[in-house]
């Protein structure tokens, strides 16, 4: 047990973040109290934030490329092959997609839209306005094979079927290759 500086509160161990420059291991503050200073914090100096993320990530590409390639190749076979969606619980949006890397596309998709340079503009926009909670990511169907095409096959037929089911999509388009599989 032990008891947080901010909220006063005695709580367990497992309710503090650890930090081996501690003496006892874990913060000071609970993880309850950091997460409330991290939102003000973030609140009240998000242009600045993202300011300094967006030069940071320019000035250290080559080295995050290196890194995130490393960590794909170290992590990339427990992942499935899948075709995945990324839902807005807040307006029943949908972005369907598909990859090798099953839950690593997904962390691919929240970095981009954290640091506001996802490509896709109006995922970003529904990211921004409702916020991380209101998106989850799902497996639609997974792949014993990585096969590419028959990933984009099953990626373009879950679109159309989408469309067919009349459910809003942030997918603007098939690709030419996608089209050409339908027909």
């Amino acid at each position: 047990m032990k008891k947080c500086n901010k909220c006063k509160v005695e709580k367990p161990l497992s309710d503090f973040s650890k930090d081996k420059s501690r003496k006892d291991g874990h913060q000071y503050k609970c993880k309850a109290c950091g997460a409330d200073y991290d939102a003000k914090h973030y609140a009240e100096n998000k242009e600045e934030i993202v300011k300094r993320s967006a030069k940071d990530y320019a000035e250290n590409k080559e080295e995050r490329a290196k890194q995130k390639a490393k960590y794909y190749a170290e992590n990339k076979a427990e992942q499935p092959n899948c075709v995945y969606q990324i839902k807005n619980l807040e307006n029943n949006k949908v972005y369907i997609g598909e990859t090798t890397v099953g839950e690593l596309r997904w962390k691919h998709h929240l970095s981009g839209l954290r640091g506001n340079r996802h490509r896709n503009k109006l995922l970003q926009a529904d990211f921004d306005k409702y916020g991380e909670e209101a998106f989850e990511w799902s497996i639609l169907k997974e792949f014993e094979d990585g096969d590419k095409n028959v990933l984009l096959l099953e990626e373009a037929r879950s679109i159309q079927q989408f469309i067919t089911e009349d459910v809003g999509l942030y997918n603007l388009t098939l690709t030419i290759d996608q089209l050409k599989m339908l027909t």
